[in-house]
């Protein structure tokens, strides 16, 4: 798979951290700008927090379809290009914003194990939970095709941790109900990736039928909204998938006409993942420089100026990181 065909994929991600700093500037907060943009919040995280979840799945394929990679060079260059950043993460989310942690749950958190152990045992982090989400998703996946070889036997084996991680939730309290909510959708990211006729045919789908789904979706979803449904009910989890794949495609198909800048879509992507890390730190350190309390121009210096800075601190510090692992032969 080229690297020009992987740019839309690219895009996604990029649309996706934009989404998630215009999420936690607080845009959508009902004091702010009305009931009408906060109505949209929770669309909005479901899709992005989905779209990564999806991208996660679909990259993790190809990195592990490589010629010279097999399950524990997957999981080991998961561990070295996530774990040093979430702990420095962890350290400023500590330091900076003030989190409290027992001694008995810190090791829990350094192992980045929340996703499993909370709400019960832990606390889930604001923010950082969606890593060690991820850190779960790639232990089971890279664990699953050490042992498993075909696609089918992936799917049994994939439903059939889904209904142990419910039984264990529902009986012990562990794994966090968010786990429910996006494991399908890392495992469509494999798929779809694997599949590359069936990627082809959802490409060439009639953009309105793609339109239609996505409207539908959001209907569907805003039923089960107010149902109140939780995350682990069948409804919810089929809801928010159908949503989420959805836009996915309708998005994927959009940046596949060369929306925008090939280069801002992938400097974005670049920049995503230490600036989903460090944006909330940074935030919390401008807000005590300059004496911002939570308004409408607070929300606004986070929305663009404090957007910008994050993105560009995480476009270097990822680019540094990258050289590092290099120059220590770790990539």
């Amino acid at each position: 798979m080229s690297g020009k065909r992987l740019m839309e994929f690219e895009a996604l991600r990029g649309l996706s951290i934009l989404l998630l700093l215009a999420l936690h500037s607080e845009v959508f907060d009902p004091g702010i700008f009305g009931e009408v943009l906060s109505n949209l919040a929770a669309f909005v995280a479901t899709f992005l927090l989905g779209s990564f979840f999806f991208l996660a799945g679909f990259f993790a394929e190809i990195s592990l379809g490589k010629l010279d990679t097999n399950a524990f060079r997957f999981i080991w260059s998961k561990f070295i290009r996530i774990y040093p950043p979430y702990w420095l993460a962890l350290a400023l989310f500590i330091f900076v914003l003030d989190y409290d942690l027992s001694r008995s749950a810190l090791g829990v958190y350094a192992l980045n194990l929340q996703a499993i152990f909370s709400p019960t045992f832990v606390k889930s982090l604001l923010t950082l939970w969606y890593i060690s989400m991820l850190v779960v998703f790639y232990i089971l996946y890279g664990s699953m095709m050490m042992a498993i070889h075909s696609s089918l036997g992936l799917l049994i084996a994939s439903f059939a941790i889904f209904f142990l991680a419910l039984w264990a939730h529902l009986t012990k309290g562990i794994f966090d109900p968010r786990f429910f909510q996006y494991y399908f959708m890392f495992l469509a990211g494999v798929l779809f990736c694997r599949y590359e006729s069936v990627r082809v045919k959802l490409f060439e789908l009639n953009i309105i039928f793609k339109i239609f789904f996505a409207v539908l979706s959001v209907l569907i979803l805003q039923g089960v909204f107010i149902a109140q449904y939780s995350a682990t009910h069948a409804f919810y989890v089929l809801a928010a998938g159908f949503f989420i794949l959805s836009w996915v495609l309708l998005w994927l198909t959009i940046f596949r006409t060369k929306l925008g800048s090939w280069s801002l879509w992938a400097w974005l992507s670049t920049a995503s993942f230490f600036a989903y890390l460090i944006h909330r730190p940074l935030w919390r350190i401008i807000d005590e420089l300059f004496g911002l309390e939570k308004s409408l121009p607070t929300v606004l210096i986070h929305l663009v100026p404090g957007a910008i800075l994050a993105l560009i601190l995480g476009y270097v510090l990822q680019r540094g990181y990258d050289r590092l692992l290099a120059g220590l032969r770790l990539k």
